[in-house]
C-alpha cells in the first residue's frame, strides 16, 4: 500500500494527537478521514479557498487549531513584562502606583 508522509510542526502534532484521542481514532485514521472529507468537498469554492490558504500560510505561522506556544500572535499580543521589582521590592500592583491629586474644581463664573 502506498504511503503519504506529512511533515508537521510539534505544536500541530500535539493538537492532532489530542483531537484523534478525543474522537477515539488513531492519528492515521484522523488524517485519512480529513483527506476523504477534503476530497469529497474540494469542488466547493469554500473548501478550495481553505486549502489554498492553508498551503500558502504553511511555514509562516502556526494554524489556529494547533498548540500556539510559539505562535507569532501570542508573543506580539502580550503586554511587556515588568522586569524590575515594584515598591519595597514587591510585585507591581495597580494600587501601589502613586496617585496624583484630583484637580481642583474651577469656580463657576458669577458665583
Amino acid at each position: 500500500m502506498p504511503v503519504i508522509k506529512i511533515h508537521v510542526e510539534h505544536e500541530e502534532l500535539a493538537a492532532i494527537k489530542r483531537r484523534a484521542g478525543e474522537l477515539g481514532l488513531t492519528v492515521e485514521a484522523l488524517a485519512y478521514g480529513a483527506i476523504n472529507c477534503s476530497m469529497s468537498h474540494v469542488k466547493e469554492a469554500y473548501c478550495r479557498v481553505r486549502i489554498d490558504q492553508a498551503v500558502s500560510e504553511r511555514g509562516h505561522d502556526l494554524p489556529l487549531w494547533s498548540d500556539s506556544a510559539r505562535s507569532v500572535a501570542i508573543y506580539e499580543s502580550m503586554p511587556d513584562i515588568q522586569q524590575s521589582p515594584g515598591p519595597k521590592g514587591g510585585p507591581l500592583e495597580a494600587a501601589s502606583a502613586p496617585k496624583s491629586p484630583a484637580p481642583a474644581a474651577e469656580p463657576k463664573p458669577g458665583t
